[in-house]
């Protein structure tokens, strides 16, 4: 069953992948020029954070248990870093302007799972009431 989710998984990042690709090789998204170090750095970024998903998700097959969930968490979180990623350089190539509100939006959705993850991790390596939970 968890070798089936993460294949799924998998199969949805290689489709991301795949359609980034072919939405630059159809001419409808500009390609980075060269010495364009901005949009290089959010292409690096969200090549590292597709690249951390796949790994996420492999590892939370491999280790299982407690720390599953908590690995899962991770490649969401990466997953939406990522998908922001690939749309911000898309945005930095067609305008030059910073997409700095598509920052913002990641991080609306990122941040508030980051805290489900230490809690996750937290209860992992020791008993921690619901309490915690709230004040982090």
């Amino acid at each position: 069953m968890k070798q089936a989710i993460a294949k799924r998984g998998a199969a949805g990042l290689a489709l991301l992948l795949v359609g980034q690709t072919t939405l630059a090789a159809s001419g409808d998204s500009m390609m980075l020029q060269s010495g364009d170090f901005v949009g290089y750095s959010f292409w690096l970024i969200s090549m590292a954070l597709a690249a951390s998903t796949v790994f996420f998700l492999m590892e939370s097959m491999r280790i299982g248990g407690k720390w599953a969930t908590s690995l899962t968490v991770s490649a969401l979180v990466t997953f939406i870093a990522a998908f922001h990623y690939f749309y911000m350089r898309d945005v930095w190539v067609s305008t030059g302007a910073s997409p700095t509100e598509f920052r913002y939006i990641d991080w609306l959705l990122t941040v508030p799972l980051l805290m489900i993850e230490f809690y996750l991790i937290l209860a992992a390596i020791a008993k921690v009431s619901g309490g915690i939970f709230f004040r982090l």
